[in-house]
Formats: C-alpha cells, structure tokens, sequence
C-alpha cells in the first residue's frame, strides 16, 4: 500500500507541525509493509523524516502554499499511483484521481467561527490563511473518505459546520512532545532562568497575536496579580514573533511591568521544557482550541496549569486544572495566587496532571491512524 502524506509541517514543530512530525515518528515504529511518500515543501524536512527505507521525502514547488497544494501535489500524487493520501492540516487538494482514498485531519473549524465569537487576527497571513481554509476546507471534507479530528468537540464542529455525518469522522487525541516525559537535571532550568534573567519564582504562558491564544488577558492578569501579592513573581510569555513582542512590550512598559514581564520569542525544544518544568504555573487562558497541546504538555512536566473550558481543553485536562473565564483577568489573578499560595492544592494539582496525562500518547496516535489509512484503502 503506497501512503502519501502532506508533510510540509514537518519542520514546524508547533500545533499541526508537532502533530505531523510526532504520527512520523510513531508510524516508522509500526510494523508493516506500507510505503510513505512525504510530500514537502523545504529541503531541511528531509533531516527531519525518519530513518526508515519505507519513507521516501519528495521536494515539490513552489513553496506558495495554495499552488503548492492545489496543482503540484495533485501532479505528484498522480506520478506515484497512491493509494491514499493524508492531508494532516485541515485542507486538501480539490482535484484528486478518482480511486485515490483521501484521509483529511481537520483539528477544529475556527476559520469557520464568526467575528462576534473569535476576533480576526492582526496578522494579514493567518487572515489569508483563513480565507483559504473557509474556500477548501468544506469541499475537501466532500471528498475525504474518512475524517480524523483530534477531539470530541472538534467533531460536533465538524458536524454541525461542514455538515459531515458522524460516521465520517474518527475521534484520535493527540499528544503532547515527548521531550516533556524527561525530566530534565535541575542545572537545565537553573541555566534556562539565567539566560532569559528570570529572577524570581515564575508563571509560564505561550504566546501569540492571534487574538484566540488570549496574550492580553495574560498581560492584564499580571497585572491584577502585581496588586494581590508583593512576592517578587515574574511573567514569561514565549513564542511571540518579533511583531507580537514589540506589540505586547508597549503594553508592559505602559502598566510599569517592565523586567516583570519576559516576552520570548520561539525558543529552543529543549528551553520550551525546562520551563514548563522550571515554572510554578502554566497559564492557557485560550479562547477557543480544537485539542489544547500545551495544557498536556505542562500536566507531563508537573506543572500545575490555569486553564479555561474552551473547546476542547476539558478533555485534555478533566478535573486536573483551575478552570476561568478567559475574559476576566480579576479571575485569572485569583486562581495563579490560590495556587502559589496553597502548597497542598499545588501538589494536589500536580498528581491528577500526571495521572492525567497518562491517557494520552503519540504511539496510540500512530498505532490508530494507520488503521484508518488501512481501512480507508479497503472501501
């Protein structure tokens, strides 16, 4: 069985990137006579694929992401008489050969959300980025002979949205990164809070100016918390590219915040893990999120997190976590002090994340994709 997957993700290693990269790793595990093509769309993937004969990387052009996919891969997959084809980000290729089995992940429908509920982002690529996903997406969902999402409320969406029936679509949990697992010697997350002068017990949170990942309801908590407690606490948001941080430091330096406030931008694996496990809470007030990757992450590090019921987060976290309201930073002030203040609900935290977060693991992932792709070929 010959197995095309849309890898172009494969060396972005946040939400979609991690999931590509991760059911990669997972699969070359699996036994198995199946052969993968990886489609991508940057020579450096190739590094990044697994070491297994039966993955073959292919370089397509050019990298224009909507040509990319709706002409060049369209032309690959023709070459190399597939079987089926993954497309893992939510979109998918319009004009495909007729026997062709297409398996489309579609991890929520956000760009199908109206204004009123999720505010459109100030960036002009994620704004096209959506409006092309609003384009493909709903006819890509027609075609597929199988949806996989990556939760029960991300299902409903679907649904209810795309007007998919249920027995299209495959609930499979995702994962968090597995660099997570390993905890790392103390001197990693002394060296990290060196570097990035953290000098003070610390709230960890990721950040972004896509309005759903809520960073000025971060900020604004801060800033609420700075009044309830004279301990000398640290934010430190990360992630943010270079426009999110200017942006976000005129807030910080007009509340006073200054050397308070960290703002990061996309730090290294390895820095990612030391602080979610060098922090004293891990702050994911989302306003909407199809699985919620960083709340599992946190959870595995033995991180007590402060989170909200948005999407699918409640069945990541289950009864693990505070949950708040997003829009209401008084509240988020409250929770972070509760939990810095009360060791016995910290620990407490702390154990029903671990127990948690046992539920999930990219080895189920892969071990039930590749039964959909199997599955998906026999129809």
């Amino acid at each position: 069985m010959r197995i095309g997957i849309d890898a172009r993700l494969l060396i972005h290693r946040r939400g979609m990137g991690n999931f590509v990269y991760n059911l990669l790793m997972e699969l070359a595990k699996l036994p198995g006579n199946e052969q993968y093509i990886l489609y991508v769309d940057d020579r450096r993937a190739v590094e990044h694929a697994p070491r297994d004969s039966r993955f073959v990387v292919k370089l397509l052009s050019p990298k224009l992401y909507p040509l990319w996919e709706q002409i060049s891969l369209p032309l690959a997959i023709k070459r190399d008489r597939l079987d089926a084809l993954h497309c893992p980000a939510n979109t998918a290729p319009l004009c495909l050969p007729k026997h062709l089995k297409l398996v489309l992940t579609i991890h929520d429908v956000m760009f199908l959300l109206p204004k009123t509920f999720l505010p459109q982002s100030p960036s002009l690529y994620q704004r096209i980025g959506r409006m092309y996903y609003r384009l493909v997406a709903p006819q890509a969902a027609k075609t597929a002979t199988c949806i996989m999402t990556v939760s029960k409320h991300s299902m409903r969406d679907i649904t209810d949205k795309l007007n998919v029936p249920n027995e299209k679509i495959r609930v499979i949990y995702e994962s968090g990164n597995v660099q997570c697992c390993r905890l790392p010697d103390s001197s990693s997350v002394v060296d990290v809070k060196q570097r990035y002068a953290i000098d003070a017990q610390f709230i960890f949170a990721l950040g972004a100016l896509d309005p759903r990942k809520n960073t000025l309801g971060v900020l604004r908590s801060f800033t609420h918390l700075k009044k309830l407690t004279p301990l000398p606490i640290r934010l430190v948001v990360a992630g943010l590219s270079r426009e999110a941080k200017n942006q976000f430091q005129t807030f910080v330096s007009e509340m006073g915040l200054d050397g308070q406030v960290i703002l990061l931008g996309f730090i290294t694996e390895q820095d990612l893990v030391a602080l979610y496990h060098g922090a004293d809470v891990f702050l994911y007030p989302s306003l909407y999120e199809g699985f919620g990757m960083p709340v599992l992450e946190a959870m595995v590090c033995g991180t007590p997190v402060i989170t909200t019921s948005a999407g699918s987060i409640p069945e990541v976290a289950g009864d693990a976590t505070l949950f708040v309201d997003p829009k209401n930073p008084e509240e988020i002030a409250h929770a972070i002090l509760q939990i810095i203040s009360d060791t016995e609900l910290r620990n407490r935290m702390i154990g029903k994340g671990l127990e948690q977060a046992k539920q999930f693991s990219w080895a189920k992932t892969a071990k039930q994709m590749l039964e959909i792709y199997r599955m998906s070929v026999k129809q």
